[in-house]
């Protein structure tokens, strides 16, 4: 497809000097900058304006386009947001894009990732010519579905999902469509935030508009097309010599997802990785076939987060455009998890099936490249969507809905580093922020207990995983909550590497007032009343490498911060320190060792690599308790409690 950014005249510079091409890259980086600051600071929910679960980027005119700059975009949104900008090209036609207006989707079978991203998309035009796209994809906190909930995941179809809104102009010669803005808000519980979020996202784009064409103005528009051409043929330079240092072969991997919250467990995802020359083909035949639940991937975002393990492996100063993606080939047969046929739900497609898609992927680099390869990453669990009305003021009780991430779980461990806190999932690689207590407390009648590392919820390794977190809140003012967990990786926890050992899984319960626990897989419904607590206990990461050969002082350093008990620092690590309890006793903690490695046998590559193999979720529960799968909304499950 012909690049309509391309100076007609050929009066385009043949080559930018680094200086130049440094200072527009990073210039056209500042006009993304700009548009993510704009969209953070003028949204009206905590997803967006505190959470920051949304990207912004500039690309070319391109069909697809070619990514200029997303400066700090979620993974799992910049590398499926061409593929929904071609979406609205081949609804609309090139001919019918036209200067002024505002396009915007979430229909997953038009491009878009899941349900609950919407994409706001603008085309830039400079003297009547299509130049480039500003884009801005966010989560929405009302999707209009028949749960209440932006992640639909008990739906069994598009619609219960909720309101598929395929490409439409949201503005026309630049008015907004008073008609498609009514027929969109009229489907969406919490109107207010989403007209606030959904206008803010167009401000954003915007911005960006403007700001490029200042840059069009400044140094003209040849030399910008100049420089969107060598950000291409430099990434696919790079991302060649990256390539063609690993060794070629073929490998396989497999990951599973827990519950597609109808009754489905352990869903495989498997994956096939071949690395020819300067290519690299992952392939996902053999999955298994689509579920009936929302823990299906759509194509944009399993190509999405197939590639994002690949992408790591780049230097991180190189802009992930269709330079590095030209050499990953994605193949997923149609109907399974991976690439579920309409109208299969997607409505936690970049959250649950995402990351098991990537695991798979990791699991095979890490048989070809392990000094680069990352153990298991926890996946998004235990967090949720929390709904219901606010009473603190009786005269004004006001609907509420909530996303936080306070609970975010630990990333995984590498050759060099322990895995990072708070990463939340692979897909958004720690890019996520949590909500203070305080202003969680401020905003919403909750009243928070506790938010602490949770010790020995991280695989051990030479370098370990990121910690697990313990949340604990209780409603107030009489609110009745209801809870929509949506995440991952209770009973198939984060794998451990060369060594290293599994990560626990976490858990998600509720204390019932007499103090006995209801123990739920990591989808479905809970619903909690003031005197009652929602418990989510997020997994740490896994561990990479012998354990045995992690620097005992380093041992000491995380059994007095509490990341680790006594017995793992004895029984896995081998420490044994002083009669001050703070000194390591070098000699004996050799000794020590020397017989854990005499006793233990050879370490396995990858642990585990079969599933079912989460601890913490059947630890918790005690006599008395009772655990439930994936528990459904009952009938009054809606806002008007």
């Amino acid at each position: 497809m012909t690049n309509s950014g391309q100076a007609a005249s050929g009066s385009s510079p043949a080559r930018l000097d680094p200086t130049t091409f440094a200072v527009l890259f990073h210039a056209i980086e500042s006009c993304v900058q700009e548009m993510s600051l704009t969209l953070e600071y003028s949204a009206w929910s905590s997803i967006i304006s505190e959470v920051r679960d949304f990207s912004c980027g500039i690309y070319d005119a391109a069909n697809p386009p070619n990514a200029l700059a997303m400066f700090d975009g979620l993974p799992i949104h910049v590398n499926a947001q061409p593929v929904s900008v071609s979406g609205i090209v081949e609804h609309f036609g090139e001919d019918g894009i036209k200067e002024g207006d505002v396009y915007m989707m979430n229909s997953i079978y038009h491009g878009t990732s899941h349900i609950g991203d919407l994409v706001v998309a603008m085309p830039i035009f400079h003297e009547g010519v299509h130049r480039f796209w500003a884009v801005a994809t966010g989560h929405q906190m009302d999707v209009g579905s028949a749960f209440n909930t932006s992640v639909p995941v008990q739906a069994t179809d598009i619609w219960k999902e909720g309101f598929q809104m395929p490409p439409v102009k949201l503005q026309e010669n630049g008015e907004t469509r008073k008609d498609i803005l009514e027929l969109y808000l009229a489907n969406m519980r919490y109107r207010d935030f989403v007209l606030g979020d959904l206008m803010s996202m167009v401000g954003s784009c915007k911005t960006g508009g403007r700001r490029m064409l200042e840059l069009v103005d400044r140094y003209g528009i040849d030399t910008l097309v100049t420089l969107g051409d060598q950000l291409m043929e430099y990434a696919d330079e790079r991302t060649s010599a990256v390539i063609a240092e690993m060794p070629d072969g073929t490998y396989t991997g497999r990951a599973w997802v827990d519950s597609d919250g109808t009754g489905m467990t352990h869903i495989k995802v498997e994956c096939t990785l071949t690395i020819d020359g300067t290519k690299i083909i992952i392939d996902f035949t053999g999955s298994d076939p689509q579920t009936r639940g929302g823990t299906n991937s759509s194509w944009a975002n399993c190509q999405n987060a197939a590639s994002l393990p690949v992408l790591c492996c780049l230097p991180t100063d190189l802009t992930h455009n269709s330079g590095c993606l030209k050499h990953i080939e994605v193949i997923a047969p149609k109907g399974t998890v991976c690439n579920a046929e309409w109208p299969a739900s997607t409505a936690d497609a970049t959250i649950v099936p995402a990351d098991a898609i990537s695991d798979a992927v990791w699991k095979c680099l890490a048989q070809a490249i392990p000094d680069q390869a990352m153990a298991g990453a926890a996946r998004i669990a235990p967090e949720s969507v929390n709904v219901g009305i606010d009473r603190r003021d009786p005269d004004d009780p006001t609907p509420f809905s909530v996303i936080y991430t306070n609970a975010g779980s630990g990333g995984g461990a590498c050759l060099e580093y322990d895995g990072w806190p708070m990463m939340y999932s692979t897909g958004t690689n720690g890019a996520l922020k949590f909500s203070p207590n305080e202003l969680l407390e401020m905003q919403y009648p909750l009243l928070i207990h506790r938010q602490e590392i949770r010790p020995d919820s991280m695989g051990q390794g030479r370098t370990r995983g990121g910690p697990g977190i313990h949340f604990e809140w209780e409603p107030l003012a009489g609110a009745k909550v209801d809870v929509y967990p949506y995440g991952d990786g209770f009973f198939n926890p984060p794998y451990g590497l060369l060594g290293g050992t599994q990560a626990d899984g976490g858990a998600i319960y509720r204390i019932n007032k007499d103090g006995t626990k209801l123990v739920t897989g990591p989808i479905g419904y809970l619903r909690v009343v003031e005197g009652e607590r929602f418990v989510g206990t997020s997994s740490g990461g896994g561990g990479y490498g012998d354990p045995l050969e992690r620097d005992a002082n380093v041992v000491a350093r995380d059994l007095k911060d509490g990341f680790i008990t006594r017995k793992t620092a004895e029984e896995i690590y081998g420490l044994v320190l002083c009669d001050d309890g703070v000194t390591v006793d070098e000699e004996k903690t050799k000794a020590r060792r020397a017989k854990i490695a005499d006793e233990r046998g050879e370490l396995e590559f990858i642990v585990p690599d079969y599933p079912n193999a989460g601890t913490y979720y059947k630890e918790v529960q005690q006599p008395g308790d009772t655990f439930e799968l994936a528990p459904a909304p009952p009938p009054d499950a809606d806002y008007t409690l």
